[in-house]
């Protein structure tokens, strides 16, 4: 009988070992998954089998693809308690230097890898350089940042847009899908999934969550504070980038005015996800929550737009980002007693 006792003992330590394990993977994620869940549970009320269906979930990541991009480059400079406003001027920027190209006979893939890289090096000599090295406020620099690339943008085209229908390839990556689901959505998904992964398996992804919660204590430890803040910059700029060939594959066309105001969206995005404003808190899944939150809503409301006027999303956004940041305030607060 004590064999069994003994056995039975070890099953329960076992499994409460495998509960608590759970309960802390699921903890941070249980208010966004709660919120994400009710608006499911509403919409599937109001609408039915029109929302919920197959269709949903891709016409959602379809959608919300640029959103998830951005919200995972600027997932890089919150957790180095940064913040990037600028995103949305590089990514017209960054569009409408795509279109330039592209009608002057560059291939579309070289096109691609320019702005990339040209938005990584801009990331890191610009916003990075002026926030991390010469210590200028984060939210100055990339505010002016953001206005002078919409500038350049508008400058470049005389404000109007550029059709780009004719560049194939461009389109097929932008429109493109298999099943429904889209090409977008699977390069999102793809850039989410390698930042998990430096993340959590990199030592890179280690020195930024060290950086973001206690800057001395990292540089003590040896951490190149400055570089990996600067590296972080770079990431958001160049996906910045990134998402504005993409963009431009999406609406067949470059456009200087395209998603204003998206930079906002995605700050939402990821702090409804848990990202703390103060650094070295949040994760890439959380944003990812974030952004289907956010994607969730807007679908929903445009379905239900007989009913409810779709311009509450940003209501609703607004009112869960305030209350996600009181959150935030009050575990923190909680913390340091």
């Amino acid at each position: 009988m004590q064999p069994e006792a003994e056995a039975q003992q070890t099953a329960s330590a076992g499994s409460g070992y495998l509960v608590n394990r759970a309960q802390e993977a699921i903890g941070p994620y249980i208010g966004i998954l709660l919120m994400l869940g009710a608006l499911i549970i509403l919409f599937g009320v109001l609408q039915g089998e029109d929302f919920i269906n197959w269709d949903s979930p891709k016409s959602i990541l379809a959608n919300n693809a640029i959103l998830l991009i951005l919200s995972v480059g600027l997932t890089f400079t919150l957790l180095v308690a940064g913040f990037d406003l600028s995103i949305a001027g590089v990514l017209a920027v960054s569009g409408i230097l795509v279109g330039k190209m592209l009608t002057s006979g560059v291939p579309t893939y070289l096109a691609m890898v320019i702005v990339l890289v040209g938005g990584v090096i801009f990331g890191c000599l610009v916003t990075g350089f002026a926030i991390a090295k010469l210590d200028l406020n984060f939210f100055v620099v990339t505010l002016g940042v953001l206005l002078a690339a919409r500038g350049v943008a508008l400058a470049l085209t005389n404000g109007e847009s550029k059709s780009l229908f004719e560049y194939k390839s461009l389109n097929t990556l932008g429109t493109g899908a298999v099943d429904g689901w889209s090409y977008l959505g699977f390069i999102a998904i793809g850039i989410f999934i390698a930042a998990v992964l430096v993340m959590r398996y990199t030592g890179f992804g280690r020195m930024i969550y060290a950086v973001g919660g206690n800057t001395e204590a990292a540089r003590l430890a040896g951490i190149n504070v400055v570089w990996v803040r600067i590296a972080a910059y770079g990431i958001c700029a160049g996906l910045a980038a990134f998402a504005g060939f993409l963009q431009d594959g999406y609406q067949t066309s470059a456009n200087p005015d395209t998603l204003k105001g998206i930079e906002l969206t995605a700050a939402a995005a990821v702090l409804v996800g848990g990202t703390s404003f103060v650094g070295g808190v949040g994760t890439m899944l959380g944003t990812f929550l974030g952004v289907a939150f956010i994607g969730t809503i807007k679908y929903g409301l445009i379905l239900a737009s007989s009913q409810i006027n779709q311009y509450w999303a940003d209501v609703i956004t607004g009112g869960v980002l305030v209350i996600s940041v009181g959150i935030d305030r009050y575990r923190r607060l909680r913390k340091s007693r």
